[in-house]
Parts: structure tokens; sequence; C-alpha cells
């Protein structure tokens, strides 16, 4: 048992700990975003972050349900859920809608979920492009990885949500990073419509 809480106290005391180096970016609505540099990219990380009315599994299964991703991902234009291949593993597959003349993009998802204790589950979010063919139609994402951290607090649920990634194509980092905050924004919103 003093295991378990060490290392739970650990999980938590990392991000406090990284907190420094984030720079509040936006905070609105009761959603405040984040941003800070990347040791491997000139591509900003952003990390969002909400509390919303609901429980822990009402928020999880919005997330997973890859058939409705479009409903609430910032410019989605599609998507499906590929595969589950069992409780805590999904494969979605996720369309963009990006402005002329950038063509548009799609993603493949990997989300693994980790039930750390009965009120904290976490899902590990990572690119899985080599897992469903390519379409003409979309240029293929092919490096993002990221998190969601859903904790319970009573009535409430803290969500943390933080990615790194990269358009690919010949968009400029410099537009990347002026735009970053706009599309967990957008999904944060989204998101705490569906489950208050």
């Amino acid at each position: 048992m003093k295991t378990y809480i060490a290392i739970f106290s650990l999980l938590l005391c990392i991000p406090l700990f990284a907190q420094k180096d984030w720079k509040l970016k936006k905070d609105k609505n009761d959603i405040k975003i984040y941003v800070k540099s990347s040791n491997s990219s000139s591509l900003k990380i952003f990390k969002a972050e909400m509390t919303v009315q609901s429980s822990i599994d009402e928020v999880l299964d919005v997330i997973v349900d890859g058939d409705k991703l479009q409903d609430w991902n910032y410019k989605a234009l599609d998507s499906k859920l590929l595969s589950k291949t069992s409780e805590s593993e999904y494969l979605i597959w996720l369309a963009l809608d990006l402005p002329w003349p950038v063509r548009n993009r799609d993603v493949v998802i990997a989300l693994k979920i980790r039930r750390i204790t009965q009120d904290v589950v976490k899902i590990d979010v990572s690119a899985a492009s080599d897992r469903y063919e390519e379409k003409d139609d979309y240029l293929r994402i092919t490096y993002f990885e990221g998190y969601w951290l859903l904790e319970q607090m009573g009535d409430t649920v803290k969500i943390t949500h933080q990615m790194h990634g990269d358009p690919g194509g010949s968009i400029p980092n410099w537009f990347v990073n002026s735009t970053i905050t706009k599309a967990p924004f957008y999904n944060l919103n989204a998101l705490k419509e569906r489950v208050e």
C-alpha cells in the first residue's frame, strides 16, 4: 500500500515541478491553456485545464467515442472508431478540415486508458499512422503525443489535456504556435457542454 501511495504522490508532484516552464496563454470560460517550448521541436506543447460538474466515467465515455469525436473536435470533418481491442485500448480515425490552400489532414489516434486510482484516470494519446490505410483526400499527421488526465473531486472532474504534435506539410511553425490555443479551447468548451 505504501508503494502505491508513493507512486501516486510522485505522479502528482511531477506536474507541479514542471509548472514553472508553462506560460498561461488563455484564461476564459473557466478554461486555462498553457504553452511551453519543446526540447525536440520548434513547435510548442499545450496544456489545457478545466473542471466540470460530471463524473470520470461520463467524461471518459465522450473522449473514447470515436464515432462522435467529429461532433466536438475543432475543425473535424469525420471520425470513426477503428477498433477496441480491450476496455483500455482504442484506435480512432479523425479527419480535419483546414482552410484553403492548406491540405486537409487526418490522424490515427491510439488511446490507452490507465486507472491510476478509483478517482484518477489517465488516457495516453499517440499517433498510430501505420495502423489504418492512408486516404488520397488527406495528408496524414504522423507525429503527436499527449494525454488526458481525469481527476474526480467530489461531484466535479478536473480535466487536464496535454498535447504536442506536428501537422506536417508546409504550414509554418510560427503559424502553428500562434494558433495553438484555438483547438484545445474549442474542444474543452464542447466537451463541457456534453458532460454537464
